[in-house]
């Protein structure tokens, strides 16, 4: 699939990223960038754009882009369509890397013109780092990323989309709106919580020697733990829900963990590292077979 200009509204490590994939895979002639100033000057003095999209600061005239990349915090992709939504031109595929589904899915329905084509996207891909000089044109490769293929997705655009994704290294995912955002609250949004709260726990026990003593399971455990609550901040309200219950399932577990542990049941606690071992060898298996 060949696009003549590709705009990507959000330059930043994912919006860079996929520029510099896309380029590499020859996806598009031009690509240009709408974001603060100072960014797009650091992505274009590096090469992962071509220019502006200066479409988008003028109400009064449509985008050339024939494919736009939503690459910023869930709220900010839905304030875009809301503010930009009639500047696309007649045929123009949009697409998002948002973290959550349901709501830009919802306003992307509401705000852009039948003529205009949206397949919601989100790439499991990234990294605690942000900003355009981490952008990685391998970032994707391998990494499994999830479109959006029921509620009225034009099939043309959808095949369009499949084929990007698969040009720049990922795996599609078909999946709703819906199965995206429950699924992601377990194994992505979670495991954020998880981080967040063992250094909660441990900076507010934290003794001498504590941080002396740490080693690499701690990093790994607490790695989440950097990242941006600006980032996070749009993911808990616009997935409380499934969070919450994903939460709920974790304490659950956490509670029958502790429960083991206290009352010197090791074969209950065998059992559970048995069990969630397994896991993670399935989890082992299926990425062997897919890399």
């Amino acid at each position: 699939m060949h696009f003549k200009h590709l705009a990507i509204m959000g330059v930043g490590l994912i919006g860079g990223s996929f520029a510099l994939a896309a380029r590499r895979a020859g996806i598009a002639e031009r690509i240009t960038g709408w974001d603060r100033k100072e960014a797009l000057d650091k992505a274009r003095d590096i090469g992962v754009i071509d220019g502006v999209e200066e479409a988008f600061d003028s109400p009064d005239r449509a985008s050339e882009a024939d494919l736009v990349y939503l690459a910023a915090p869930v709220g900010a992709i839905v304030s875009f369509l809301r503010k930009h939504g009639n500047l696309f031109k007649p045929g123009a595929i949009v697409t998002d890397a948002g973290s959550t589904k349901r709501e830009i899915c919802r306003v992307a329905n509401e705000a852009l013109s039948p003529e205009v084509f949206f397949v919601g996207g989100h790439p499991m891909a990234g990294s605690e780092r942000t900003g355009v000089e981490f952008a990685d044109e391998n970032l994707f490769q391998g990494a499994a990323y999830a479109l959006v293929t029921k509620d009225g997705v034009n099939s043309d655009a959808l095949r369009a989309v499949t084929q990007v994704v698969r040009t720049i290294g990922a795996t599609p995912i078909n999946l709703t709106a819906g199965e995206h955002d429950r699924i992601a609250a377990r194994i992505s949004h979670t495991p954020q919580m998880l981080s967040t709260a063992l250094a909660l726990a441990v900076a507010r026990k934290c003794e001498a020697g504590t941080l002396a003593l740490a080693g690499s399971g701690f990093a790994e455990m607490t790695r989440l733990a950097e990242s941006r609550w600006s980032v996070w901040e749009d993911i808990c309200r616009t997935n409380a829900d499934e969070i919450s219950a994903a939460l709920d399932e974790t304490i659950a577990e956490i509670e029958a963990v502790r429960a083991a542990v206290s009352s010197g049941d090791l074969a209950d606690l065998s059992e559970m590292f048995e069990t969630a071992g397994s896991l993670m060898r399935r989890y082992r298996d299926f990425r062997s077979q897919t890399d």
